[in-house]
């Protein structure tokens, strides 16, 4: 049954490159720093480059084995789809094919311009589950919009998960794309998310996530300590959160940051 599962998964996946051979020469190294910028991360974590046409890992950092043990070897989509904790197999499987829908139904130029972030628990080396925050965004397409690689960071968030609650499937726009936060799974309109936050906002919860204080956010920002002191409130009002731990992890969960 997973064999059989893993297989309708590979044909999602196919069906997201739209069949190419992934022939196109990876000619994509400055793309590819350029882009790993985008991708926010608390916690130790790993990247790697997915070929989709070929399913396979062409890379992965060696930071991997900190996060769950394995060799460089061992580390694959398979063992990926094999190791997704059971209670969040159907929700991985859903999220995946969510993607798919989304991104084929994008333009050609567009299809590099979005962060998918999402979560789920996945068995390390010694078979404790840990939490792994899974954004990606595509680093080479081709003149069709057919996705050939992308680059994936997996960040281990076990010690921001408080509530032990899944976060939501986002897409998140870059360069000026709306975003779009906790896509229902049912739906099949895409609606821009509301924007929570002012970008003066945005800029002081970045900070507040990287652990400064409202008088190193106040000096960084060349404000005053009262005007952050008055952001720090308004923006734990608007996220609903009562302490500022609170705040960082559901940050974090629901790519605020970005």
């Amino acid at each position: 049954m997973t064999r059989i599962k893993f297989d309708n998964m590979k044909h999602t996946w196919y069906e997201i490159a739209k069949y190419s051979d992934g022939s196109i020469p990876p000619n994509f190294e400055m793309e590819m720093y350029k882009r790993i910028v985008n991708l926010f991360h608390v916690g130790e974590y790993y990247f790697y480059i997915f070929n989709l046409p070929n399913l396979e890992m062409e890379f992965v950092s060696e930071s991997m084995a900190g996060v769950l043990g394995l060799t460089v070897q061992d580390f694959s989509v398979q063992y990926i789809f094999d190791n997704v904790h059971p209670d969040d197999k159907n929700r991985f499987i859903a999220h995946e094919k969510k993607v798919t829908e989304f991104f084929t139904q994008l333009p050609p130029e567009k299809v590099m311009k979005y962060k998918v972030s999402y979560d789920y628990r996945l068995k390390c080396k010694d078979s404790i589950y840990k939490w792994i925050l899974q954004q990606m965004t595509t680093i080479q397409t081709d003149d069709q919009g057919a996705v050939i690689r992308v680059l994936g960071v997996h960040t281990d968030v076990s010690h921001l998960k408080t509530d032990n609650q899944p976060s939501g499937l986002s897409f998140i726009g870059l360069e000026g794309e709306p975003s779009f936060y906790n896509v229902a799974l049912d739906n099949l309109a895409f609606l821009p998310s509301v924007q929570l936050f002012t970008k003066r906002e945005k800029d002081v919860l970045k900070l507040i996530v990287e652990g400064k204080t409202s008088q190193e956010i106040a000096n960084q920002l060349y404000t005053s300590k009262n005007t952050i002191d008055t952001h720090r409130k308004n923006i734990l009002r608007k996220a609903g959160c009562t302490s500022p731990i609170e705040l960082v992890s559901k940050a974090i969960r629901e790519g605020w940051l970005d």
